[in-house]
């Protein structure tokens, strides 16, 4: 179950759906094999909802990071961490 749910997610991600993505990789976070990537992935939700290049769209899109997508996006830096993850990377 924890693989389709991270299947899900990404397609869902890449379907510019954020909630839908990141209730079926919230899911997917608790697995052995698929937590790490799901993490990540939605750190780079959080951070990006709508998917855009930075500084290569002009339009404004619905999606926007706020405040409290930034301080999830902590949060889940900080469960890597705690995992044994390498997170300088993300964290710049």
């Amino acid at each position: 179950m924890a693989g389709l749910s991270y299947c899900k997610g990404l397609f869902c991600r890449y379907n510019s759906e954020p909630q839908k993505s990141l209730r079926e990789l919230n899911f997917a976070r608790f697995d052995n094999f698929y937590g790490e990537t799901a993490i990540t992935n939605m750190i780079e939700v959080y951070l990006n909802p709508a998917n855009d290049m930075i500084f290569s769209s002009i339009r404004e899109t619905e999606y926007g990071t706020t405040s409290e997508n930034i301080q999830a996006a902590k949060e889940l830096v900080e469960e890597l961490k705690v995992k044994g993850v390498d997170t300088s990377i993300i964290e710049c």
